[in-house]
């Protein structure tokens, strides 16, 4: 398919979710009353940042009692095959692999969304490169992962500038790969996210040739599976409850979050601070305004041949839990 890639249940478990995650020891999330503990929830995380915000957080609000079970991943495309397969029943990604995933048939629904400043995705170059400005990638070549949000900046960005896709060579690479070719100086740009984006301002000398702000709709997402919905609705509901009230507390307070973040990732503590001060998520309504903009995700994906062609995202939120 155009798109490039089938999210199918039984590739994804015969490839196994050890390939693309860590999981790390369960949780339980307590609430102040004496509910009998009704179950596990399943949460895919990326890079740890979920986890060490409800760490962060003295969450004291009345709920339900149950086990979390964490699966960590380096970035959203392997989220996305977790939800498909059922491997997870809640993953956190960005709004550009939630329209790749549902244009891949993915059955994914988004439960709650989130708004970020969109500084902390950009495309990356080195100081002294010969690419300082938009319009210099003609002719070179930029990495990125497929479908993620560094590569919705990088299609945005040269619209904008008036280059076209084609005459940009567009490499797929992990976020790791990727940082360690354009050091080497095998590509020329790279388009990333924090904490990755951070990670290279700060530690590897590299410079933002553009950031996200003001170029895409800066959604984050949570999302949940029609299976997961229909066994364990009751205990989404609470999950996401818990995650709006941390990110909450996480905007009045994001030195906290990243203290907690720095301790329990390895991240440097001021590429916490940087990441989670510019990025600044806080919990939107699922309303026709965000569904709108995530149709223009979808829209910009297939306007250059990636697939998507006529999907309407709408059936796509469950908007109310």
């Amino acid at each position: 398919m155009a798109w490039g890639r089938d999210w199918s249940r039984r590739g994804f478990l015969r490839a196994g979710v050890g390939l693309g995650a860590v999981i790390a020891a369960p949780a339980v999330l307590s609430a102040c009353d004496d509910k009998k503990a009704p179950g596990v929830l399943k949460v895919g995380d990326q890079r740890g940042g979920l986890q060490a915000l409800l760490s962060a957080y003295p969450d004291d609000k009345p709920g339900l009692d149950y086990q979390v079970e964490w699966a960590q991943f380096p970035n959203a495309a392997p989220v996305i095959e977790a939800l498909n397969a059922q491997a997870i029943d809640v993953g956190a990604v960005g709004d550009a692999p939630f329209g790749f995933g549902l244009a891949g048939k993915a059955q994914i629904k988004a439960v709650s969304a989130y708004r970020s400043s969109g500084e902390g995705t950009a495309v990356l170059v080195k100081p002294d490169g010969p690419v300082q400005a938009v319009a210099d990638l003609a002719g070179r070549t930029v990495a990125t992962s497929k479908g993620s949000i560094g590569h919705f900046l990088v299609l945005r960005a040269l619209a904008e500038a008036g280059v076209p896709v084609d005459k940009v060579t567009i490499a797929f690479l992990a976020p790791n790969d990727a940082k360690a070719a354009l050091l080497a100086g095998s590509i020329d740009a790279w388009a990333t996210w924090d904490p990755y984006t951070a990670l290279g301002e700060l530690h590897d000398g590299l410079k933002v040739l553009v950031n996200a702000r003001g170029r895409m709709p800066g959604l984050s997402y949570l999302l949940s599976t029609p299976a997961a919905l229909s066994a364990r609705r009751a205990l989404v509901r609470d999950f996401v409850a818990r995650i709006d009230r941390a990110r909450e507390y996480s905007a009045a307070k994001p030195d906290a979050y990243a203290a907690v973040f720095a301790q329990q990732t390895g991240v440097p503590a001021e590429v916490a601070s940087l990441m989670i001060r510019r990025t600044n998520f806080h919990p939107v309504a699922l309303d026709d305004g965000i569904i709108a903009d995530q149709q223009s995700i979808v829209d910009q994906f297939a306007k250059v041949g990636l697939g998507g062609d006529g999907l309407d995202v709408r059936p796509a939120f469950e908007r109310v839990l």
